[in-house]
């Protein structure tokens, strides 16, 4: 069983990320926001869920990989697909749009549109996810939003994250941002003057 992989960022795409480690390349899954915080060539932890299904008409199986930043978010994931109709992909969206804690917190206040907001869920679903989790949740510590932050520019992730919400490429993204970046090497500006430097040059 893989705990967690220790390894070079190589490639980060809208779904999941590439990391080497010590000369294989894994493909892990991972949210949103996770691969938002994520920059090539860094170095990261990342803790890993992994996952075997099975299709029952033909037989075959397959093996996955997802990736979290640190052990509170993997086991909050674990927790939402235990809930019966929310897949590993919807796990995925749910962790995507907002932080642990805030999503901790909106199962236990029963905070359904939160996760209405998610593509894949509907109102049935939404209920049942509080239903089966505020009890499970409720004697659970807060999550922390701390992590395994990767060895990268912590301002540089906030702005591409920022960039890719606005539903821009995320390779033309981080071109952009590391050119801007190179001009502005001596007088690194505040991350939203950062997002609007790139925007100008896209």
């Amino acid at each position: 069983m893989i705990d967690s992989l220790n390894g070079i960022v190589l490639e980060v795409t809208q779904d999941h990320a590439v990391l080497d480690v010590h000369g294989v390349g894994y493909l892990v899954g991972a949210s949103s926001s996770t691969l938002a915080r994520l920059v090539v060539d860094s170095t990261v932890r990342v803790f890993v869920h992994y996952a075997v299904s099975v299709d029952v008409r033909s037989g075959s199986s397959e093996h996955r990989l997802f990736g979290f930043l640190n052990r509170d978010d993997r086991q909050l994931f674990r927790r939402l697909i235990e809930v019966q109709g929310v897949s590993a992909t919807i796990g995925m969206s749910i962790m995507g749009v907002r932080t642990s804690a805030e999503i901790h917190t909106a199962i236990l206040v029963g905070d359904e549109s939160m996760l209405k907001g998610v593509k894949g869920i509907g109102p049935k679903l939404a209920q049942r996810i509080i239903g089966d989790l505020q009890g499970k949740l409720a004697g659970v510590p807060m999550p922390s939003s701390t992590g395994a932050m990767p060895l990268g520019n912590t301002l540089k992730a906030e702005a591409l994250s920022a960039l890719t919400s606005l539903g821009l490429d995320r390779s033309k993204a981080e071109r952009a941002l590391n050119a801007v970046l190179q001009e502005r090497s001596g007088d690194v500006p505040a991350v939203e003057e950062l997002i609007k430097l790139t925007l100008k040059n896209l």
